[in-house]
């Protein structure tokens, strides 16, 4: 007795041609040995082009990851912000509890010291950001004054404040909240030359309140942090 056992044709043409077509825009990417593109090196089989150290993950600068740090900073909403320095913070204490493990040296103390000046940083961010939370009735006893913008369309009251009260945004009226309306400027959903106003304000706020201002980038300059 025979048994006959039914073969049946499996077709991967459409995952060979998806994993050639993925390798094929990774190579168009790094470009091909020896014309490595700008970025990239020939590896060490010199079969393929590989992205330079120097642009890795670990050799990353300090610059480089404050870089990422603001660009994520300016895409989170509040409670985010204050959620990425108190992650911020919990990565600091990890690494100095790690530094403190086995032999002191002299590699370990210079690294503990740049990351306590990091944990400084970021918890001088989270306290200005836990005291830029005002509650409404505050914000609506303020002036018009103490606000970078303020929508056309509104009246003034008996006290000479715009109503409705939901016109006035991005207060200014101390250093936490000046820090916090130079942050959001770009989010907020006003014109470019309400915003050219409302920086001009902003600014002007920040001297009054001692904070320096990046004229380049128009961003808080912290270097007096460290």
């Amino acid at each position: 007795m025979y048994i006959i056992n039914e073969m049946k044709e499996i077709d991967f043409t459409e995952q060979i041609l998806k994993y050639k077509e993925e390798g094929l825009l990774a190579e168009e990417k790094a470009g091909y040995p020896p014309k490595c593109k700008p970025g990239y090196e020939v590896s060490k089989d010199k079969k393929k082009c590989v992205p330079l150290k120097e642009y890795s993950d670990e050799a990353k600068t300090k610059e480089q990851y404050e870089k990422i740090d603001t660009k994520e900073l300016k895409r989170d909403d509040k409670k985010e912000k204050k959620e990425h320095e108190k992650d911020a913070l919990k990565d600091d204490a990890d690494k100095i509890k790690k530094l403190k493990k086995g032999k002191p040296s002299e590699k370990k103390s210079v690294e503990m010291h740049d990351i306590k000046k990091d944990e400084k940083f970021d918890k001088k961010k989270l306290k200005q950001m836990k005291s830029a939370v005002m509650s409404t009735k505050k914000k609506n006893d303020l002036p018009d004054s103490d606000f970078a913008y303020i929508e056309p369309g509104g009246e003034k009251d008996s006290e000479g404040k715009t109503v409705p009260r939901s016109l006035r945004h991005l207060p200014i009226n101390d250093a936490a909240h000046v820090r916090n309306a130079l942050a959001r400027l770009d989010q907020t959903d006003i014109s470019a030359e309400a915003k050219k106003a409302a920086l001009k304000k902003i600014k002007a706020a920040a001297k009054k309140f001692g904070i320096k201002v990046s004229e380049a980038s128009a961003t808080i300059d912290y270097s007096d942090l460290y």
